[in-house]
């Protein structure tokens, strides 16, 4: 996780936390969340991918 998006999710964190209102915090956690879980996706693909070429690149040699 990028430094960028580890700062961003802290800020939600800390935005639900001093949020009043019940609504309001449960939509800014429910964005967190999503963020936390597309990024865990984001990070597989990566991974997939890395390995993909690694593959193609030991075929090819």
């Amino acid at each position: 996780m990028s430094n960028e998006l580890r700062k961003k999710l802290h800020d939600l964190a800390e935005l639900a936390d001093n949020t009043s209102d019940p609504q309001t915090r449960a939509i800014v956690e429910a964005i967190r969340l999503q963020t936390a879980v597309l990024n865990e996706r984001l990070f597989a693909i990566e991974l997939q991918l890395g390995t993909l070429t690694k593959r193609v690149e030991n075929t090819t040699d």
